[in-house]
C-alpha cells in the first residue's frame, strides 16, 4: 500500500541554502536527500533562483515558508522602518503602540481603508519576524581595560585567518563640494542635516589588514539616479541613495550580502570587524563572512580606519579636488563639481592610499602582522606624492591650511533617527524614477554634462596616451597591459556596433 509523501516546505532561508549548495557543484540528487527534497521541488527552486534571491535580499524574515503579501506594502514599509528605529535606540514597543502607529502612517498614506486590528497585528509579526531586544550599548569614554580585553581576544580571532582575509570597514561623511574657499562655513556643520546637506555623502570604506585588497568603496547620495549619470551604464564604485544620504541597516544589509556573495565565488572565508553603530543591527545569515563588533565606543582607539586611513583617503580626494581647481583655472572655465566627478575622485583617492598605510594602521590596533607579510614589492607600497603645497599656494585668497580643508566634515554624521515624514519620503522614494540630484536640476549649465565619445574619439585618445607613455621613462609593463585591455573594450564596442547595421547601410 502506498503512503501518501508527506509534504515539505522549506523556510525562504532553506531555499537560498539548496541553491549555493547547487552552486558550489553539490550533486543535485545529494541535496534534494539532505533536505528531503522529490527532484521536481529541487528544479523548481533552481528554475526560481532570481526570485528566490530577490527576496532573500529584501525580507527581514527568513524563516517565513510562505510569501505573505501585505494588502498596504508602502505602510507596512514605513512601520517597519519606524519600529527599527525604536529597536536602535532601546525603546519598548508593545502591541497597541504599533496599531496606534500603523494608524497614524494609515492617515498620512491617505489609506482610509486601513483598519489595525489585532488580527493585522499577528500577520504583521509573523511576516516580519519581529525581535525586541538590545542591539547596541552606549560607554561615556574609552575603557583601557576594555581595550586590553579586545586585543586580546583579537588574537585568538586573528589564529583562524590569514591576514589578506581580515577586512575592517566603516563609514565616514564627505563634503563632496566643498572647495577650499568655503572651508570655514563647511567645518561648522556638524548637524544632521542643514544648509550643506545637499552637497555630502556617505561613503563605506573596507579593506584588509595587508592592505592588498581594498573593498569597492559604497557610496551613498541624495539621489536615486542623478541628473549627471544620464546615458552611464558602468560607474567605477557602488552607489545607492535616500534623502540623508545616510547608511541605513538595509543597505548595510544589502552590502554584506553582496560581500558574502564575492567571497564564495572565490572559496574564501574572512573576518569583517565592524563598530556597532545602529546601522549595522541588521546581519543577515551569511556563509562567508564571520562579522565581529568592537566593544562600544571604542573604535577611536580600536578601528584601523579611524587610525589614519580614512583621513589619508580625504587628503588624497582634496587633492583632486585643488588639481581640478587648477585646471579649471588654466583652462578658464567655471569650476563645479556633480556626483559623478566625486565618484571618480573618490576611486582615485582610494586607489591611491598605500597597503603600508593600511597596514600600519591595523598594526597600531594591535592587529599582528606575521613576519611573511612584512616584505613588500616596493611599488605598491609607495605612496603617491602627496606634496599639496605648489597647487595649494597658486590658489589665491585662501585663508585656511590645507590640513583644516582636510577635516572639514570631520565628525559628520553618517546615519541617524528618520522622522515620520522623512520615513514616508524614503519610501515614496522607491518608486520614483524621476528623482534626480537636486543641485543638478539648479545648475543647468552643459558643461556640466560629460560629452557622448565616439569608439572613433575613443581609439584616438587611446593612441595619443601610447604615445605619451612612450616617451616617459621607468614605465611599467603593467602600463602597457592596461592600455591592451582599454583597446579590447573599444575594439569589442566597435564589432558590436558594426553587427548592428544593416547591408542597406553601406550602400
Amino acid at each position: 500500500m502506498n503512503t501518501k509523501r508527506k509534504l515539505k516546505t522549506l523556510t525562504l532561508r532553506e531555499k537560498f541554502n539548496v541553491i549555493n549548495a547547487v552552486k558550489s557543484g553539490t550533486k543535485k540528487k545529494d541535496v534534494a536527500a539532505h533536505y528531503g527534497l522529490p527532484a521536481s521541488t529541487l528544479s523548481t527552486i533552481i528554475k526560481n533562483e532570481a526570485e528566490i534571491l530577490q527576496r532573500y535580499e529584501s525580507s527581514s524574515n527568513l524563516s517565513c515558508k510562505r510569501r505573505r503579501l501585505a494588502e498596504f506594502p508602502d505602510l507596512e514599509e514605513c512601520l517597519l522602518t519606524w519600529f527599527k528605529q525604536c529597536r536602535d535606540k532601546n525603546i519598548s514597543v508593545s502591541g497597541p503602540i504599533l496599531r496606534e502607529k500603523a494608524e497614524e502612517f494609515s492617515k498620512s498614506l491617505g489609506h482610509s481603508s486601513f483598519r489595525a486590528s489585532n488580527g493585522w497585528l499577528v500577520n504583521f509579526k509573523k511576516r516580519h519576524e519581529l525581535v525586541f531586544r538590545k542591539v547596541c550599548g552606549e560607554s561615556a569614554s574609552v575603557n583601557k581595560e576594555v581595550c586590553d580585553e579586545w586585543i586580546n581576544e583579537l588574537q585568538s580571532l586573528l589564529k583562524d585567518y590569514e591576514p589578506k582575509d581580515v577586512f575592517n570597514a566603516d563609514e565616514t561623511g564627505l563634503f563632496f563640494k566643498c572647495l577650499p574657499d568655503k572651508t570655514l562655513n563647511f567645518k561648522n556643520e556638524k548637524c544632521h542635516g542643514g544648509k550643506h546637506s545637499k552637497e555630502r555623502f556617505t561613503i563605506l570604506l573596507a579593506t584588509n589588514m595587508t592592505g592588498s585588497e581594498k573593498l569597492k568603496p559604497l557610496v551613498i547620495g541624495k539621489a536615486k539616479k542623478p541628473r549627471c549619470f544620464s546615458g552611464f551604464k558602468t560607474i567605477p564604485l557602488d552607489y545607492d541613495a535616500n534623502k540623508k544620504a545616510w547608511m541605513t541597516a538595509e543597505i548595510f544589509k544589502g552590502w554584506l550580502i553582496k560581500v558574502d556573495k564575492k567571497m564564495i565565488m572565490e572559496k574564501r572565508k574572512i573576518l569583517l570587524l565592524i563598530d556597532n553603530c545602529t546601522a549595522h543591527n541588521i546581519i543577515p545569515p551569511l556563509k562567508a563572512v564571520n562579522v565581529k563588533f568592537f566593544p562600544p565606543n571604542t573604535t577611536s582607539k580600536l578601528q584601523p580606519l579611524d587610525q589614519g586611513i580614512i583621513k589619508k583617503f580625504k587628503s588624497f580626494y582634496r587633492k583632486e579636488v585643488v588639481r581640478k581647481l587648477i585646471t579649471d583655472m588654466e583652462q578658464e572655465s567655471a569650476s563645479s563639481i556633480n556626483v559623478l566627478h566625486a565618484i571618480r575622485m573618490t576611486d582615485k583617492a582610494w586607489r591611491s592610499v598605500s597597503m603600508t598605510t593600511i597596514a600600519n594602521c591595523f598594526k597600531s590596533c594591535g592587529f599582528s602582522r606575521p613576519q611573511e607579510e612584512a616584505s613588500e614589492d616596493p611599488q605598491e607600497a609607495q605612496e603617491p606624492d602627496m606634496n599639496v603645497e605648489p597647487d595649494w599656494n597658486r590658489l589665491q585668497n585662501i585663508e585656511v591650511q590645507f590640513e583644516d580643508y582636510v577635516t572639514c566634515d570631520e565628525g559628520l554624521a553618517t546615519t541617524g533617527t528618520l522622522t515620520d515624514a522623512e520615513i514616508i519620503d524614503v519610501v515614496n522614494q522607491h518608486t520614483d524614477d524621476d528623482n534626480v540630484d537636486e543641485n543638478d536640476v539648479e545648475n543647468t549649465d552643459p558643461a556640466d554634462f560629460e560629452p557622448v565619445v565616439s569608439n572613433k574619439e575613443a581609439r584616438a585618445a587611446i593612441n595619443t596616451l601610447r604615445t605619451y607613455i612612450e616617451r616617459c621613462d621607468d614605465i611599467e609593463d603593467r602600463v602597457f597591459s592596461s592600455l591592451f585591455e582599454l583597446e579590447k573594450i573599444i575594439d569589442k564596442k566597435s564589432a558590436n556596433c558594426l553587427n548592428q547595421k544593416k547591408i542597406t547601410d553601406f550602400f
